[in-house]
């Protein structure tokens, strides 16, 4: 995404009492060990858009988060995880009171390159268009007994293999995440989409490429060789909006991101998205988001 988005990194996941740490590295947070009688404390949780500084690995044991990815939105139930890659823009709308659940984040390189870990690290590919995903109940007591591992590791205060011995836990987080989000992916594969399914998934990725510069319905059907009728069509009947609406949504995301990092003036996001003036951009976001861009910054 462009400069100035509020960067996620590991050191802001370091300030509660629930995570174990060591600096730059990974970060450990849960509240699974306390007892189901007793409130629990949540874990970290960000209120605007927020882009990913690192690899991040969500898992509910109890309870319900709510989560955007990329603009898709989930609701992670127990046995669920989620994968949130670096550079993915996140936001966590809710978390119900009695969830439980754990967080792993790691810097982006933190597993050894070997080659099985490239292998571990090739179902990144897999997560462009899904992020959640299910074990099965067997499946997901045996992701936690290893999270407990490496969190008792993580905890030891001196012993001189530390990082490795962390580094061979999330590679074997990894292994037990991975079988599931292949399967996915080959059964997602084997569907055979329409041809207005196609052009919808097109758009998407054109969208994805430009709408810091473009934001006409018609510049998107001229990349497809398709009428700007015919693509709105084709968007509403596959995704229920239309098409501007993506294009927007995407835009707004961006900007909404951008004014809660406090690295740029209004005026600067506005010619960063290619606005013609700020006042446009102001009555644009206003439109979108049902308040003024200052307004936003400062809720």
């Amino acid at each position: 995404m462009g400069n100035g988005i509020f960067l996620l990194d590991i050191s802001h996941l370091t300030e509660t009492g629930m995570t174990s740490f060591i600096k730059g590295e990974i970060v450990l947070s849960d509240n699974i060990e306390v007892p189901f009688s007793e409130p629990v404390e949540q874990l970290p949780q960000n209120n605007f858009p927020v882009q990913a500084g690192m690899s991040i690995v969500l898992f509910c044991l109890e309870g319900e988060i709510h989560i955007r990815i990329s603009l898709k939105e989930y609701v992670l139930r127990p046995n669920m995880f989620c994968v949130i890659i670096t550079g993915m823009i996140f936001e966590v709308l809710s978390i119900s009171y009695d969830f439980r659940g754990f967080m792993i984040a790691t810097r982006t390189d933190f597993m050894p390159t070997t080659e099985k870990t490239t292998q571990v690290m090739s179902f990144y590919k897999c997560l462009q268009n899904r992020h959640c995903f299910t074990f099965a109940e067997k499946e997901a007591g045996e992701f936690v007994r290893i999270y407990r591992s490496a969190k008792a590791t993580l905890q030891e205060s001196d012993h001189p293999f530390k990082i490795p011995m962390l580094q061979s836990y999330v590679q074997i987080l990894y292994y037990r995440m991975l079988p599931i989000v292949i399967k996915e992916e080959e059964s997602q594969s084997k569907y055979s989409r329409t041809r207005q399914e196609e052009i919808f998934q097109r758009f998407i990725g054109e969208v994805e490429k430009h709408y810091r510069k473009e934001r006409s319905v018609k510049f998107y059907a001229d990349l497809l060789c398709i009428s700007p009728k015919y693509l709105s069509t084709v968007v509403y009947k596959v995704s229920r909006q239309l098409a501007g609406q993506w294009i927007d949504a995407y835009v707004i995301l961006e900007a909404k991101t951008l004014l809660k990092s406090g690295k740029l003036t209004i005026q600067q996001i506005s010619e960063q998205l290619n606005f013609s003036n700020q006042s446009f951009f102001g009555k644009f976001f206003k439109r979108c988001a049902g308040m003024s861009p200052k307004d936003y910054m400062n809720s």
